[in-house]
């Protein structure tokens, strides 16, 4: 089961839903208030940028340090970006 998670087709098989569903969150206003949705792609956005560095650029296999300074990164930018949606 660990080898199929690994594999980069099942990434991009990750990504792809991903990116479905945050369309799919942006494009009905009927379905959610646009703050929740904004919200939300937001949150896919940082998720898949987390997954693209841990995958396809091989940080999951670098030392801890540069793992934990990546996926702060990403943190910190994403919560950067929900507070500046949030205010404005």
């Amino acid at each position: 089961m660990t080898a199929i998670l690994q594999r980069p087709i099942t990434t991009w098989a990750l990504l792809l839903v991903a990116t479905a569903l945050s369309y799919l969150a942006w494009v009905d206003p009927a379905l959610l208030a646009p703050q929740i949705a904004g919200s939300i792609v937001i949150v896919i956005a940082m998720a898949k940028a987390w997954l693209i560095g841990m995958r396809f650029m091989e940080l999951e296999t670098a030392v801890l340090p540069l793992r934990l300074a990546y996926s702060a990164w990403v943190l910190v930018v994403g919560g950067v970006l929900l507070t500046m949606f949030a205010l404005g």
